[in-house]
């Protein structure tokens, strides 16, 4: 398997808006009926200026009865603008919220289906800036700068065509003298501002990750005095930041160069509207039409430019989003052929000619075969860094190998990840928790236990009386730091023994727990697996001892346990080599290096 793909630091952001049109599916109503209350707020808003010059008109020309009915067409069209422009804003606001809530949902399943290779490829943190702080400043933008995005753009474009219906030269002189250098300065800002956020975005999710990283090592950073050189790293990071949104206020600044340019127009405007209203040939409300319109124009423009700054950041949010949701997807395995709901209840395990590395290092696993059989009680040891926990996890299915193949019942590469999940489940050395009650976390299995057997479980394994020595029992809140790190494990040994799995490997899953408890849990999941096969990853002589065969990585040894004596689980064994291929046995020899 080739290595897996990578997020980008400062992903692709063309056509990042076109990417991004599938998630619309199940909003298209919604954002027509955005589309339509933002178009008919805009006319009445361009309705309120054209009403006002006709106001004016009918009142110099005292035409009472027609001043009446302008003045009430106005107020109406001020009451009816404010209501339209209300709706308007508040569908924008939720349809915009809820296609966040969509884009989330497909982010997490994303991340969630990802191989584990994928997720130990990046650091914690950006990951989790992506998931949270991207989506965070995408709302900000959807509540804030986009309604007023909308609305400046729509009030722009009608109230064009109004003043072209007034007095084309005029709008043809407004549009020759600003648009040219406003135009000019929008494009410099837009070719500009995309390098920079991208860079501003990358600098906070660097700053993020150093955060997530040390949080969990701060007793270690402590205790071994290493405080100072983290905040060496920190420094760097953070200067990346600081120097990342310095030069980005340095470029939002060059939009200030819109206000001179209006203020040139505007003063333009009011000389030449009163040059033709003198000449006759525009009226007073005309006039005062068109300039309230113009610099409202100009206003609008100035606001759009401005959001432009918002949009180009909400445009690389979401081009970083869109990375991570394809490029997780892309790593996340697909069946190749249709597999079954379930795997069998025992079956035999096998490893073929397997290889497995990490990135730019050496194979850990290197052309290792081995056959586990349906039963089979096995122990796994070696030095760290032997590739124990690898093995593991290429048995448990959470590591693709890089070669071979990895089969029970079929090859795991091609069962669907709630199958195997069900079929084998693997116990880490390090347990962590979710907010909730010890009995919620309890039931976290595919098999979604009751209460009833959460406690028959518990029960079994001898674990009740530790339950009923919490202060809640089943209910007690439990989550970071509540339970110790032996009481974590024995929640997951738990948890494991509720799934009722085909085959079960434990990953120095006890060695967190004392020798009396590791021993009755040892003793209890032996009885509880049956004819299960249980692999267990261990250090321990009395966890060796419990074993049947022995597993030496990384030479790939694999011998018989046999004990010295049978008095206790302690006592001492010695270990007898199998057979090599071709033998009377016929046991296959298993290779590593």
């Amino acid at each position: 398997m080739a290595e897996p793909a990578l997020l980008a630091d400062l992903p692709d952001q063309r056509a990042v808006f076109r990417r991004a049109a599938p998630f619309l599916a199940g909003h298209r109503a919604a954002l027509a009926a955005t589309v339509l209350l933002n178009l008919a707020g805009a006319a009445a808003a361009v309705g309120v200026t054209a009403s006002i010059g006709r106001v004016i008109d009918a009142a110099g020309g005292g035409d009472r009865p027609a001043l009446v009915r302008r003045v009430l067409l106005l107020l109406l069209l001020v009451a009816g603008s404010g209501l339209l422009a209300w709706l308007a804003r508040y569908w924008l606001v939720r349809t915009g919220e809820h296609l966040l809530a969509s884009l989330r949902e497909h982010a997490t399943a994303a991340v969630g289906a990802a191989p584990l290779r994928f997720l130990e490829a990046h650091r914690g943190g950006e990951l989790l800036r992506r998931l949270t702080g991207e989506i965070n400043g995408l709302a900000s933008f959807a509540a804030g700068t986009l309604p007023d995005l909308v609305t400046a753009a729509t009030v722009l474009l009608l109230t064009v065509v109004m003043l072209t219906l007034y007095s084309w030269p005029l709008t043809a002189l407004l549009l020759v003298a600003f648009l040219p250098p406003a135009l000019l300065t929008v494009r410099a800002f837009h070719h500009r501002a995309g390098p920079v956020y991208a860079e501003v975005a990358a600098a906070e999710a660097a700053v993020a990750a150093r955060f997530a990283e040390s949080l969990p090592a701060q007793e270690q950073l402590r205790t071994s005095g290493s405080v100072p050189s983290w905040l060496e790293r920190f420094t760097r990071d953070n200067a990346r930041l600081r120097d990342a949104q310095s030069v980005e206020v340095r470029t939002e600044l060059r939009l200030n160069t819109l206000t001179l340019i209006q203020a040139g127009c505007v003063a333009g405007l009011l000389v030449t509207s009163a040059a033709m209203v003198g000449r006759g040939m525009l009226s007073v409300g005309v006039a005062v039409v068109f300039v309230l319109a113009s610099r409202d124009v100009l206003h609008r423009f100035e606001d759009l430019a401005g959001a432009i700054g918002d949009a180009r950041e909400a445009q690389v949010r979401l081009a970083r989003l869109l990375d991570l949701i394809r490029t997780a997807a892309r790593n996340a395995p697909a069946p190749s052929v249709p597999t079954a709901s379930a795997l069998p209840a025992r079956g035999v395990l096998r490893l073929q000619d397997v290889r497995f590395g990490h990135r730019d290092a050496a194979p850990v696993v290197d052309g290792l075969t081995l056959t586990v059989r349906a039963g089979e009680r096995l122990v796994v040891v070696g030095e760290s860094g032997s590739g124990k926990s690898t093995l593991g996890k290429l048995l448990a299915g959470l590591y693709a190998p890089d070669a071979g193949t990895v089969r029970f019942a079929g090859d795991l590469a091609s069962v669907a990840p709630d199958v195997l999940r069900s079929g084998i489940v693997l116990v880490p050395q390090e347990v962590r928790l979710v907010d909730g009650t010890l009995g919620e976390n309890l039931a976290m299995t595919a098999r979604r236990p009751d209460r009833a057997e959460v406690q028959r479980t518990l029960a079994l394994l001898g674990l009740t009386d530790w339950v009923d020595s919490l202060p809640h029992g089943l209910d007690t809140e439990v989550g970071a730091g509540t339970l110790s790190a032996g009481e974590r494990q024995l929640v997951a040994v738990a948890r494991a023994a509720l799934t009722d799995p085909a085959v079960l490997i434990l990953d120095e899953a006890t060695a967190g727990i004392d020798r009396v408890t590791a021993g009755r849990i040892e003793e209890a999941l032996s009885a509880a697996a049956g004819d299960r096969t249980l692999i267990v990853i261990a250090h321990r002589a009395d966890t060796v001892a419990r074993g049947r065969r022995l597993l030496t990585m990384p030479e790939g040894r694999l011998t018989d346990i046999v004990r010295e004596a049978a008095s206790g689980p302690g006592d001492p064994v010695t270990s007898r080599r199998l057979p090599s291929p071709g033998s009377a046995s016929g046991s296959p020899r298993p290779r590593a290096r």
